[in-house]
């Protein structure tokens, strides 16, 4: 079988699929390349690159499988037309979870300590300052208690912070891991409270935007804002009047509106914390991201639904009514045997 990595230059991930699938051969190609490519492989694996129609289009590919939880740039309904399963390795299989959630507090403690400015106070040759502040006594507010949510509440156990969640239906047994659970429809309430905002929610039509305008100005003065799940979950121009009002005293910015980001994009100029979308680039994460891929690739090698398929309903009744249009037809014509 031929699976597609659509991105060059990962030379670890490409090292890591071949090294589960020796079977199978195991190709790279640019974002831009992916519909040529589509053409002649079973499986794409996008990461960040873009899967659209004319790709989807190809009777050869059957799996869109992404090597992460995210499948934003993928036309999932699209790819149910064609028959093609759309999977997705979730975070809370994997030690995805674990590594985004670390990268999450060092982008909280990095801006709690001003370390952009601390930086500079380094090349200037200044000593015992900036002076920080302390995640002791704060409240932070996780908006978005998935994998990556529940894992981030335990580690941050150990900071003695007030642990407040929010995610779209409320409390559904983990009130044990937090000090309070609501639903969305408190999310503005939570905003006025929280010292630090963790935005690790998936980014859906629900989502898009979620931090916007109306949230900023809900939020404590003075609150950092920190995203590890997707860039557009947050509206940018919200957020950069924002950090030049002052409303916020800065942003932890592990995702972007495009990516890769524009370095010279007049953001990082203000108060933020950046890093490269590298939440779940860990040697334990991409292992089991991994695995989870080549399990999938040799479940549709055998014949199987792959696991966390999103579409499998979609694909089964495309796959019948092809099947009901190959029936023979009887010989009078009725369609009956």
């Amino acid at each position: 079988m031929r699976v597609c990595l659509c991105r060059r230059g990962a030379a670890k991930i490409v090292e890591l699929l071949r090294g589960e699938l020796p079977r199978d051969e195991i190709l790279e190609c640019s974002p831009e390349e992916v519909t040529r490519v589509a053409q002649q492989v079973e499986v794409l694996v996008p990461l960040i690159a873009r899967v659209g129609e004319e790709a989807l289009a190809s009777p050869r590919l059957r799996l869109v499988q992404q090597f992460g939880a995210g499948l934003d740039g993928v036309e999932v309904e699209v790819a149910s037309r064609h028959g093609i399963y759309v999977a997705n390795v979730p975070s809370g299989d994997t030690a995805n979870a674990d590594s985004v959630a670390e990268l999450a507090i060092l982008l909280m403690i990095a801006l709690a300590r001003r370390w952009p400015r601390a930086q500079e106070n380094l090349r200037a040759r200044r000593v015992g300052a900036p002076v920080g502040t302390t995640l002791m006594g704060k409240t932070v507010a996780i908006v978005g208690f998935g994998g990556i949510g529940r894992v981030l509440a335990r580690r941050l156990r150990g900071f003695g912070v007030r642990i407040v969640a929010v995610s779209r239906r409320g409390p559904r047994g983990e009130e044990g891991e937090v000090d309070l659970h609501v639903a969305v429809s408190a999310l503005e309430e939570i905003l006025r409270q929280a010292d630090f905002v963790v935005v690790a929610t998936p980014l859906n039509e629900e989502t898009r935007g979620m931090i916007g305008r109306r949230a900023f100005a809900s939020m404590k003065r003075g609150a950092f804002l920190i995203n590890v799940a997707r860039g557009p979950v947050v509206e940018r121009e919200a957020l950069v009047a924002a950090l030049e009002s002052g409303q916020l005293a800065g942003a932890g910015l592990d995702v972007f509106w495009e990516e890769p980001p524009d370095p010279a994009d007049p953001i990082f100029g203000l108060e933020v914390v950046a890093t490269p979308h590298i939440g779940g680039a860990t040697d334990i994460s991409l292992q089991e991201i991994a695995r989870g891929v080549a399990r999938n690739v040799s479940r549709l090698r055998r014949g199987e639904v792959p696991r966390n398929c999103v579409n499998t309903s979609s694909v089964d009744a495309v796959a019948l009514a092809a099947k009901r249009n190959r029936r023979p037809m009887a010989r009078n014509g009725s369609g009956t045997e």
